[in-house]
């Protein structure tokens, strides 16, 4: 199995990525349940990060997309692996609502965390606004 870790930044004329989210997880969750693909996406401010897991053939096709998505650019690879299970049992979109504290969505995402790898789990928790 695959994984690999990217960074983007938004092309939305709004400059956030949140906006997006919306057409992003419809689109995601038609192909990805398909091909066999878990995943998080983070969203703050004008930026994504984004790990995604599954079978080598699937993850190469999504990254050939994701990197011609006219959503976002500046996609910077973070990691590209091998692993031998899922980090991620099923498909998640992350981001902090507008009445969500900043508290409570840090123990959310902790929590979606638990179990994932020290090195996948820090690039998340850094982002994580203080």
């Amino acid at each position: 199995m695959r994984q690999i870790i990217y960074t983007s930044v938004t092309t939305n004329p709004s400059g956030r990525a949140e906006d997006d989210v919306v057409a992003i997880t419809r689109q995601a969750s038609l192909r990805n349940g398909l091909d066999g693909i878990t995943g998080l996406l983070y969203t703050q401010g004008a930026d994504f990060l984004q790990a995604i897991e599954g079978p080598d053939d699937s993850i190469a096709d999504l990254l050939a997309s994701l990197v011609v998505d006219p959503r976002h650019r500046d996609v910077g690879i973070l990691i590209d692996r091998q692993t031998e299970e899922r980090e991620f049992g099923d498909w998640m979109m992350v981001h902090r609502g507008r009445r969500e504290t900043v508290d409570d969505f840090d123990r959310r995402l902790h929590g979606l965390l638990l179990g994932v790898s020290h090195e996948t789990a820090g690039y998340f928790r850094a982002l994580v606004p203080a």
